[in-house]
């Protein structure tokens, strides 16, 4: 039995049929968990769902930006992005189980076992674990509630932009997910969030530092396994933070981690 991490596949169906080759992936023994960001901008979101739903018991996943972007351009509260070609996967027959699929993912994952913590985008600078799992279990809530929906409409904003300027629930819930799904870059005086630099953190503004490099961060008692941030080509803070996207929907590679040794499996691109 092996347990795989994996970085934003991004719907690149093509590479990821040559990943779970490559690892020789079974689904009667392992299990691969997805670091957010599925489906978007690759070839074809709708093939890599179906293997997605049609192997439930042997995959999991945290949610990326574009994940939840889909559940709010499937439910009308987003116009889907031009770039993104997920129509497709809005039309087919598999679209509502994939959207109550999504609903029961979450925004970060707690590996006890392996020592190790999944999120999309990052953990921001003040959280340790057990208040990043104590927080996003509100968000949990209410995407799996009834009025999914408006809860959803109610936390999409960039606003605030630290965790103490957030005085509502709605606030809170922004933060969180703007936090574990968007964040790249800090202020390095106040860990503001910003959204406006996507580069690599070499070519950021002075006053800006990668989420993991802010000089006040909280460690995590927990390797921290995250995509989001393709520029970040599979950095390596010191083996204790992974990044995962390594660029595959831009014509780089599609990367995994095998959890029991750490060994880092990749395959290129179809771009």
């Amino acid at each position: 039995m092996a347990t795989y991490v994996v970085g934003d596949v991004q719907g690149c169906w093509g590479a990821f049929q040559r990943l779970l080759a490559t690892l020789a992936f079974n689904p009667q023994r392992d299990h691969m968990i997805f670091a957010g960001d599925l489906i978007a901008r690759g070839e074809d979101s709708e093939a890599v769902m179906q293997w997605v739903l049609d192997h439930q018991n042997a995959c999991s996943a945290v949610l990326g930006n574009h994940d939840l972007n889909f559940l709010a351009v499937a439910s009308g509260i987003r116009e889907a992005k031009p770039k993104d070609k997920t129509q497709p996967l809005l039309d087919s027959l598999i679209c509502d189980d994939v959207i109550e699929w999504y609903r029961q993912c979450s925004l970060a994952k707690d590996l006890p076992e392996h020592n190790a913590l999944v999120i999309h985008a990052g953990v921001w600078p003040q959280f340790d674990r057990d208040t990043l799992l104590t927080e996003i279990e509100a968000v949990h809530r209410r995407l799996r509630g009834d009025d999914w929906i408006d809860s959803l409409r109610s936390m999409y904003g960039n606003t605030p932009a630290h965790f103490d300027q957030a005085t509502t629930d709605d606030e809170k819930a922004r933060f969180l997910i703007n936090a574990c799904t968007r964040m790249r870059f800090v202020d390095q005086k106040s860990l503001a969030l910003d959204f406006n630099c996507k580069d690599a953190p070499e070519l950021a503004p002075k006053n800006l530092c990668a989420w993991m490099d802010a000089p006040k961060r909280i460690t995590v008692d927990r390797q921290i396994l995250f995509g989001h941030w393709a520029t970040l080509n599979g950095r390596k803070n010191d083996s204790h933070i992974v990044a995962l996207d390594t660029g595959c929907v831009w014509g780089g590679y599609l990367t995994a981690i095998r959890l029991d040794d750490r060994q880092l499996i990749q395959v290129a691109s179809d771009v």
